[in-house]
């Protein structure tokens, strides 16, 4: 029975000479000639479009080029290139990119298509790349428009925000919290002027009328009130009111940029709406000539270097058929069997090798699953399929960023690559599944962590956000030395208390006042009303302004107690949680060493 891979001639059994210039297998004895590359060659056009329809872009621009370097005009593999360079499947793909606002392409796997198309196909390919060219244009259009609208919102968002702030600003904190700084601003000045308003009608009548004693009371009274109003309305309430101003000159400025914006963006659409026109309508026509150009590639009769492209016996010239159980083709008419897998097999490694490196693992997968289907206990291809189940490119991927987060891998092909393996070789593969078993468990426990940081992290930004909120409970002196309110509290008690006692005081001497001498009565008053105002206005100042900070401190300091025993709890837990994660990572790293080690070894006695 005579066989290909035995390099004897199929028809009459002499011996097979290569032609390195025709790519063929020559018979020193009838003449005969065999294309020795046509099954792996038959089978490259399937390859390059299962690789695009998985989009293993770059698998499939090796098999195009493949095809090429024998063809380099080969108007099915240019046309594959072409996809390719734009990670398009097919030329659906091409009518969906003319849909879409993102595209990007290969330029200068364009230009080599252009550059190996024959004269005939040159116009097609030109009109496939002008597309292209189009298409990016549009799509950077589009960016352009998406960066200025993104732009546009966020002002104008910024917009709504500051307005909603500015229509509905309030002063923040103190006795005036939550009313309009402008409407304070205007009131404490209207009440001034109108207590100075009646400060001259008393003043000026008593000190004509020579009663100095009620003039001097009375200028002492509303001066007292006037004075406060005034440093009042500087001191707390303008800086407010500038702070208002600065805003709403903000969000003016925030308007003139949003407005400069709204032209450009409408250019720009009207640009993007007639070149999307344009490139429809090239997408159109050109599926049309697609059409065309793919109907006539079907009609040209490919040169028959050999019968056995035909799937013809090269003995007999009967028709062959194939064995799938021994992956040879069988003559139904003479018996002759030939092995159609030879001209793979002996790269087939290699190829896997390669995909492996490249990161494309459904290729990968592919080439091995190949492999295993003629010999299941094949090591290598049990272990590269191992390595892609856990996407991985090479063992020594096993012992690199062991922690990182993103490790997984695929427990169907693991078991699968367990069952298929030898018996003395399924120590090695339930070893390596452990080690994925355990990477994994890592992991898991690195999430944990990972979570609770995280939440950790939100705690202590509330924190952070008390404490900042917390300063704004202080009171600052000129110098801008913080106090705490309680010691101003307790001091202006000690200043009420004292002026309390005085307005007693001058009360008793009122009342005594009133029954022995009612004409002392004026100066009694003159010092018992000032005092009681003064007292009155100490207690309001301390309740409203002082007592409010101290009770916003209190709970302040309540909340970030409970949020410190809960971030303890958590410090517990996170420290836990790490010995695991060292304890198993130091298991983990004693375990690959030992594995890799052995893989070595492994593999040196396979080469």
């Amino acid at each position: 029975m005579t066989t290909i891979n035995k390099h004897q001639c199929p028809s009459c059994g002499g011996n097979l000479t290569v032609d390195n210039d025709k790519q063929m297998y020559r018979c020193t004895s009838c003449g005969s000639s065999y294309d020795f590359d046509y099954f792996r060659e038959e089978k490259l056009s399937e390859m390059g479009k299962t690789h695009l329809s998985r989009k293993e872009f770059a698998a499939a621009v090796d098999t195009y080029r493949l095809i090429l370097k024998k063809s380099p005009h080969d108007f099915y593999a240019l046309r594959g290139l072409m996809f390719a360079a734009a990670n398009l499947k097919d030329i659906d793909g091409l009518v969906k990119a003319g849909n879409k606002n993102h595209f990007t392409y290969n330029s200068p796997m364009v230009r080599e298509v252009l550059d190996n198309a024959s004269e005939e196909n040159t116009g097609y390919f030109e009109d496939f790349a002008r597309i292209y060219y189009n298409l990016n244009s549009l799509s950077n259009c589009y960016s352009e428009i998406r960066s200025l609208t993104s732009t546009k919102k966020r002002i104008d968002q910024t917009i709504t925000l500051e307005e909603q702030d500015a229509y509905n600003y309030k002063i923040s904190t103190g006795y005036y919290s939550g009313k309009n700084p402008m409407e304070v601003f205007i009131a404490h000045w209207v009440i001034a002027l109108v207590l100075l308003i009646v400060l001259l009608c008393i003043v000026i009548p008593t000190a004509v009328l020579g009663d100095g004693i009620v003039a001097l009371v009375a200028f002492l009274f509303f001066g007292f009130f006037i004075g406060l109003t005034a440093v009042v309305n500087m001191k707390l309430i303008y800086p407010e009111v500038q702070e208002e101003k600065e805003l709403k000159a903000y969000i003016q400025d925030l308007h003139n940029e949003s407005e400069l914006i709204g032209p450009r963006i409408r250019k720009l659409e009207a640009e993007a709406e007639d070149l999307s026109a344009d490139i429809r309508a090239s997408i159109q026509d050109f599926i049309e000539k697609d059409a065309l150009m793919m109907a006539d590639s079907v009609k040209e009769q490919v040169p028959v270097v050999s019968t056995i492209k035909k799937h013809q016996c090269p003995s007999c010239g009967g028709s062959l058929r194939i064995d799938s159980d021994k992956q040879m083709y069988h003559c139904t008419f003479c018996g002759s069997t030939y092995d159609y897998e030879y001209f793979r097999e002996d790269r087939i490694h290699e190829m896997g090798e390669t995909y492996l490196s490249r990161g494309e693992f459904m290729a990968t997968a592919d080439a091995y699953d190949f492999m295993l289907q003629k010999d299941p206990h094949d090591f290598v291809a049990l272990r590269g399929s191992m390595l892609a189940a856990a996407h991985m490119t090479s063992m020594s991927e096993l012992d690199l960023d062991i922690e990182k987060l993103d490790f997984s891998f695929d427990l169907r092909m693991v078991k699968r690559a367990i069952e298929s393996a030898s018996e003395e070789d399924k120590p090695y593969f339930k070893e390596l599944a452990r080690i994925y078993s355990e990477r994994k468990k890592m992991i898991e426990l690195k999430e944990e962590l990972k979570a609770l940081y995280e939440k950790k992290e939100n705690i202590n930004s509330v924190i952070a956000h008390n404490n900042l909120s917390r300063n704004n409970y202080y009171l600052v002196d000129k110098d801008g030395v913080q106090h705490l309110p309680k010691v101003r509290f307790i001091i202006v008690w000690i200043i009420t208390a004292i002026s309390l006692l005085y307005t007693c005081g001058f009360g008793l001497g009122l009342i005594e006042s009133i029954i022995k001498d009612p004409d002392s009565i004026n100066i009694a008053l003159g010092l018992f009303i000032p005092f009681l105002f003064i007292s009155l206005g100490l207690i309001a100042y301390n309740y409203s302004f002082i007592y409010s900070k101290i009770r916003k401190l209190k709970k302040c300091d309540k909340a970030n107690a409970e949020l410190y025993v809960e971030v303890g709890k958590m410090d517990k837990q996170i420290k836990d949680l790490e010995n695991a994660s060292a304890e198993t990572l130091k298991d983990i790293r004693r375990s690959i060493h030992d594995f890799v080690r052995e893989d070595r070894i492994k593999m040196e006695a396979i080469r």
